[in-house]
């Protein structure tokens, strides 16, 4: 079939949908256990996807689409407030030894599973996460080393660790640590899970209806032990392929409670008086952490002077005179046209992203300043351009140095930042000097075939956190990490600061029960890779941009990690839109929470 066909298809199929009420033919209901869900009074959540899931197997699947439904559906040991702490979930409590490596959780009693009709199954035990653990240990993160799952008794679970883990329960919902019910795990065997009607669900919503391609329904589960705290009946989603472009216009025709808005349509739409008081920003992501690499071990193609660029990166001055050259801000008004500054980035771990007591990490004594100010200076890039000529001219490098820089042209606006970013730095540094040289790489496999390759010389990096430690975000410099590989640099400065910062590493990894050693000693390893211009810390993520919702995200469940935000629990559906104003009122207000 032609996308052209496929996209005609989806379109009338999501018409015929909405024309009729965003009504279809409900599945034969055994009892009325969620007929509340579908009466006159409920209150219903309505939205566009273009993107489906590929696997309902949440054990296996971490998928950011994939998750959207897991999270909903599937509960774990720890829940979570809306300013991302670690709340009781389908465990009570918990506690650990003094060594940290083994955790013992005590489970709620009046927790059950039901299956998408909302009948009860089966009461959750911990026998469920031992199932699990079987079922899917090899999916666990290398960031723990589980020895044993152990259920005590019925309530009781116990996991038994090879090496302690100060961070070990903010992995607990991801999906290899979910629970499962062996009775029925064994009896649907390899049907486990291939479509809503062979799962189980412990969470706030039961995946009720599932055509692919076509709609997911989602509705209240009836037996969900928190249920006091779901506000939203039943959830809607209707998939379109075009969901991108079409969602706005069906936000204000009323038949949608969702829309992201296109950027090609923004400023038209934000000067429009009307359609203006139905837009705001959504909240940034600082889940991710974007970085520019430098190269210590080139790997490409000798027509760009491999040898001569390994020379030329070894030069910290060199380095800092490049960190200078850059404007991040005017880069990132290519993303956030109206407040690009939101986005900037100084650390590698981003601000916001953890805080100990009440804290933020960025604002620890080491970090401090780096996360204060902004590293674009012309009179910076002069000074250290003319340091960094005279020592290369000395160690034999020839001028102008190439710079290969390639983008993933699937990446919207990447091509547009990689041809701005190199004539800011030729424009600091001179074209004598430096030549950076734009091209657009396969989007099939960019990372294996690009970045993990070496076939660069500076080129943009992200890093993501997986937990809540300042440890998540340093992994893409750690040896071996194929990233920037400054490991394999001969160079006696370069090879001495790999050193004290694999040091330093290795003395935040160890320090597992003083805490605040733990951290200040992580931005100590941050500060130096940092004020050596070893990386150029650039962005957070943009999220969704700009959006109409009748959802306040500041209501919902908040981690800074995993999945947890997609959550619907804790939302309330309200009559409109934030505007920009309400917006920022908003998030002012959750702000001050932490």
């Amino acid at each position: 079939m032609s996308q052209k066909r496929f996209r005609i298809i989806s379109y009338v199929c999501a018409i015929m949908l909405l024309v009729s009420g965003c009504s279809y033919s409900l599945p034969d209901i055994e009892n009325h256990l969620i007929e509340d869900s579908f009466s006159e009074n409920a209150t219903v959540y309505r939205t566009f996807y273009a993107s489906e899931v590929v696997s309902l197997n949440y054990l296996t699947s971490d998928s950011d689409v994939d998750c959207g439904i897991s999270v909903n559906v599937i509960d774990a040991l720890v829940d979570y407030d809306e300013h991302g702490n670690i709340i009781p979930g389908l465990a009570t409590g918990w506690e650990s030894n003094d060594d940290l490596t083994q955790w013992t959780f005590h489970l709620r009693d009046d927790i059950v599973w039901v299956d998408y009709n909302g009948e009860y199954y089966a009461n959750i035990t911990a026998d469920d996460w031992v199932c699990s653990y079987e079922y899917a240990n090899s999916f666990i993160s290398k960031d723990v080393s589980i020895s044993s799952v152990v259920a005590k008794n019925t309530k009781t679970l116990v996991y038994t660790l090879n090496e302690p883990c100060p961070f070990f329960t903010s992995i607990l919902s991801y999906s290899c640590f979910l629970p499962v019910c062996r009775s029925y795990l064994e009896k649907t065997g390899s049907m486990f899970a291939r479509d809503y009607k062979h799962l189980l669900y412990n969470g706030a919503y039961i995946l009720h209806y599932f055509q692919p391609f076509e709609q997911q329904i989602l509705v209240k589960n009836p037996k969900y032990w928190d249920k006091d705290k779901v506000y939203i009946d039943r959830i809607e989603n209707y998939f379109d392929y075009d969901a991108a472009s079409v969602s706005t216009v069906r936000y204000l025709k009323g038949t949608v409670d969702r829309a992201i808005v296109p950027s090609d349509k923004l400023t038209a739409y934000l000067d429009d008086p009307e359609i203006s008081k139905h837009i705001h920003r959504a909240r940034p992501d600082n889940t991710i952490s974007t970085f520019y690499a430098f190269n210590f071990y080139p790997r490409f193609d000798p027509k760009y002077e491999p040898e001569n660029w390994a020379k030329a990166v070894a030069n910290q001055n060199f380095r800092k005179a490049i960190k200078a050259s850059i404007d991040r801000v005017s880069l990132l008004s290519i993303y956030e046209p109206y407040t690009p500054e939101i986005l900037l980035n100084n650390t590698l771990t981003p601000e916001g992203a953890f805080y100990y007591d009440g804290v933020d990490y960025t604002s620890l004594p080491e970090l401090k300043e780096i996360a204060s100010r902004d590293s674009y200076s012309l009179a910076a890039a002069s000074y250290y351009r003319k340091i960094a000529r005279k020592e290369l001219r000395e160690e034999g490098v020839t001028f102008p140095i190439k710079i290969l820089m390639p983008y993933n042209p699937s990446v919207e606006g990447w091509g547009k930042e990689a041809d701005k970013i190199a004539t800011q730095i030729e424009a600091a540094m001179g074209r004598n000097f430096v030549d950076v040289i734009v091209e657009p790489a396969s989007s099939t496999g960019f990372d294996m075939s690009v970045i993990h390759s070496g076939k660069y010389a500076l080129i943009k990096c992200s890093t993501s956190s997986a937990y809540y430690d300042p440890q998540t975000f340093v992994k893409p410099l750690l040896d071996g990490s194929d990233y920037i590989f400054w490991d394999k640099c001969d160079d006696p400065n370069v090879h001495a600061l790999n050193k004290e910062w694999n040091n330093r590493i290795q003395k935040a990894s160890n320090t597992t029960s003083d805490l605040p050693l733990r951290y200040s000693t992580f931005a100590q390893a941050e500060k130096l890779v940092i004020s050596h211009a070893i990386i150029i810390p650039f962005s957070i993520m943009n999220g969704d941009g700009y959006e109409m919702c009748k959802l306040n995200e500041f209501e919902g469940e908040f981690a800074h990690y995993s999945f947890i935000s997609k959550r619907y629990k804790l939302h309330r559906l309200h009559d409109k839109s934030m505007n920009l104003e309400e917006y920022n009122k908003a998030l002012e207000e959750w702000l001050q929470g932490f």
